[in-house]
């Protein structure tokens, strides 16, 4: 079969395995754009009055840059060099409550130094701007309020029926966590780019990069607000992988339909 022209009509996943044993890292399946570029070093070799004799080559470099149209958990553990435990955490909850008979509910338990359980409490104004706030005590009182961590009970002096209150305090609860330490570096990992092509016959190919080593880039932003937030990602392929040679990717096509080698 000889392939001269493929058109890449769309982008499916990209999959990464671990280098040395080949376990499973993480998938890419919500790709918005994936990019493979690849630099050369050339300088010129001249003899007399300057002619240009030659090019002497060298230093490939090769880069797979994307973005993500999801947050990818596993994505992120490579680029940070951490990974994620299901573990008991603590997390800052805001409870937005309205005090009646001088007393009120938190939403959940708050923990904390014992008599010191809620961080921060302000009482809101008639327009709804927060105002003045109130210290925690062993005694309801002018400005102070009590917290019953058994009971999750608030109890004030001198609040008005009505009065909302902002809460501010932590929860205990067991999650996913993934810690961004300071002295653990992003990883390297084998990556698998598949697509979906066509040639100028409309036959359909299944497009396969496979690189066998690279190094993620720790660099990476996670913009949040109006915009639809998408994981961008970047890594360089490196020489020298197990198995692999001098190779830094490999460009593989093949019919949608293709067999299995008897």
């Amino acid at each position: 079969m000889n392939i001269n022209d493929i058109t890449i009509t769309s982008l499916e996943t990209i999959n990464a395995f671990d280098i040395v044993s080949g376990a499973y890292k993480f998938t890419l399946d919500e790709l918005q754009n994936a990019t493979i570029a690849q630099t050369e070093e050339k300088s010129e070799i001249t003899g007399k009055h300057g002619r240009k004799l030659a090019n002497l080559k060298r230093n490939k470099a090769v880069t797979i840059s994307g973005t993500n149209g999801m947050v990818s958990g596993g994505l992120l553990e490579m680029q940070t060099g951490g990974s994620f435990q299901n573990k008991a955490t603590e997390v800052l909850w805001t409870d937005y409550l309205t005090v009646s008979e001088n007393a009120a509910t938190t939403s959940y338990k708050a923990v904390g130094t014992t008599g010191a359980e809620i961080e921060a409490l302000y009482t809101k104004d008639a327009n709804g701007v927060m105002g003045g706030e109130l210290e925690q005590a062993a005694t309801a009182a002018a400005g102070k309020f009590t917290y019953d961590p058994a009971t999750k009970a608030l109890a004030f002096s001198g609040i008005a029926d009505g009065t909302e209150i902002v809460v501010y305090y932590k929860r205990k609860i067991t999650a996913d966590v993934l810690d961004n330490d300071s002295e653990t570096y992003s990883g390297k990992c084998a990556l698998y780019i598949d697509a979906l092509g066509e040639d100028k016959c409309a036959n359909v190919y299944r497009i396969q990069f496979y690189i066998p080593k690279a190094d993620f880039n720790g660099e990476f932003s996670l913009e949040m607000g109006e915009n639809q937030t998408v994981h961008s990602f970047d890594a360089e392929a490196l020489a020298g992988a197990c198995g692999a040679g001098g190779k830094l990717w490999t460009y593989t096509i093949f019919g949608a339909n293709t067999e299995d080698v008897a």
